[in-house]
């Protein structure tokens, strides 16, 4: 499938079905269609990682240039080159992409994306980039410009089961934790909504000065990491409410065609944790996917995490501490350079020993880890009928557990 197709399918494929709505690619003018929202594929349509708006070339400079500093060098030379080029109206973009409308059905316009947010937001109208995501967890993302092109909101749009789930997941815990002050700060909730049928969450902007390089700002200290997870109570693994649900999911994947194979195997590792009898220190939540990627800092250092997509409650305190050691050996494509669950555990200490966690103990929370990872790769490969799309092989998700049982056992 191509890019633009993807994104097609995630946010504009309840309208095309209505007939009253399309999808132009550098087409000719149409008196029988009138333009809505009109985007640039950037960097080309054969390549498009991203649509800009189209029309003003100050919002679309604009659009390209904001929050460069959260992006790898190599993605922001794209956006530093092409940004002024855009202001100064030189036609560096070339592939125009429009969403139509039939002249006869003016009402399927109230019913376009921006015009659904504008509303949502109670404000006048919207411009949007959105991102083109095709991975495992691919959603429709649309960065909310006004008409200077400041940034007004972010958006999340689901389209499927899954997405749905994981849009409305971050909305309940950004309600939560949203717009605190703190060691660690979550965007706050601007607007949620539905858009034909699926959730819709609007996060507040993220300062215009984040950074959010690899390698080039600190990474959560033990105060910032347990500020919105606090530790709430002690208590055996088997009785958290995160690892009753994660054995309940296992064990339902152990009956899957593609999928129940490894569930299958991960019943061993899963059987030691639950016998555990002592009790552990417990967070209220945990985050879910903390990464260098969901995080930056701005000017001041205050730390920002967003992509709460995955935090689940009553969670073992040490979990996100690591997910960040095993996502750091991880290349920015997602694809993974190192397995090595002893190593994690190691980098992770000084997290555990601040949450009360025993040395011991970590062994444990290092096991919880790597059923986290097995059951959500279970989970994709069953959603998509096969491994080709998980990031991580069957292979390496059985050498995992044999590390997490390695660890448990000597």
């Amino acid at each position: 499938m191509d890019p633009l197709d993807s994104l097609v399918e995630q946010l504009w494929s309840p309208l095309l079905d209505t007939g009253g709505v399309r999808v132009d690619v550098d087409g000719a003018a149409d008196p029988d269609w009138v333009d809505h929202e009109s985007y640039w594929a950037v960097p080309d349509l054969r390549r498009a990682k991203l649509l800009v708006p189209r029309g003003d070339s100050a919002v679309t400079a604009a659009a390209i240039e904001n929050y460069r500093g959260l992006r790898l060098r190599r993605k922001n030379l794209m956006r530093a080159v092409v940004g002024p080029l855009a202001r100064h109206r030189v036609p560096v973009l070339r592939h125009a992409v429009t969403v139509q409308v039939r002249r006869d059905r003016p009402e399927l316009a109230e019913q376009l994306p921006l015009a659904v947010l504008a509303r949502a937001l109670d404000t006048g109208a919207l411009s949007a980039s959105i991102g083109i995501r095709t991975g495992d967890n691919r959603k429709a993302s649309l960065a909310l410009v006004d008409g200077t092109g400041r940034p007004v909101g972010h958006a999340k749009v689901g389209w499927d089961r899954v997405s749905d789930g994981y849009v409305s997941t971050e909305t309940r815990v950004l309600r939560e934790v949203g717009g605190r002050a703190g060691p660690m700060r979550a965007p706050a909730v601007l607007a949620e909504t539905t858009y034909h049928g699926h959730p819709v969450l609007v996060m507040e902007p993220l300062p215009g000065d984040v950074r959010g390089s690899r390698g080039r700002i600190p990474p959560p200290s033990s105060a910032e990491l347990y500020s919105l997870m606090p530790v709430t109570r002690r208590s055996p693994p088997r009785d958290t409410g995160h690892l009753s649900a994660l054995s309940t999911r296992l064990r339902q994947q152990q009956g899957d065609p593609v999928a129940g194979g490894i569930a299958t195997s991960a019943g061993r590792l899963l059987g030691l944790v639950e016998a555990r009898a002592d009790a552990f220190p417990v967070t209220a939540r945990w985050h879910g996917d903390l990464t260098v990627w969901n995080r930056a800092r701005d000017a001041s250092g205050q730390l920002w995490v967003w992509d709460w997509e995955n935090s689940e409650e009553d969670a073992l305190a040490g979990l996100d501490a690591m997910h960040w050691a095993f996502s750091a050996r991880r290349s920015p494509s997602a694809q993974l350079l190192e397995l090595d669950l002893g190593g994690c555990l190691d980098d992770s200490r000084p997290h555990l020993v601040a949450a009360g966690v025993s040395r011991e103990q970590g062994s444990v929370v290092a096991a919880v880890y790597a059923l986290v990872v097995v059951e959500r790769a279970c989970g994709l490969a069953a959603h998509h009928g096969d491994w080709a799309q998980v990031w991580i092989s069957p292979e390496d998700l059985t050498a995992l557990l044999t590390q997490a049982d390695a660890l448990l056992t000597r």
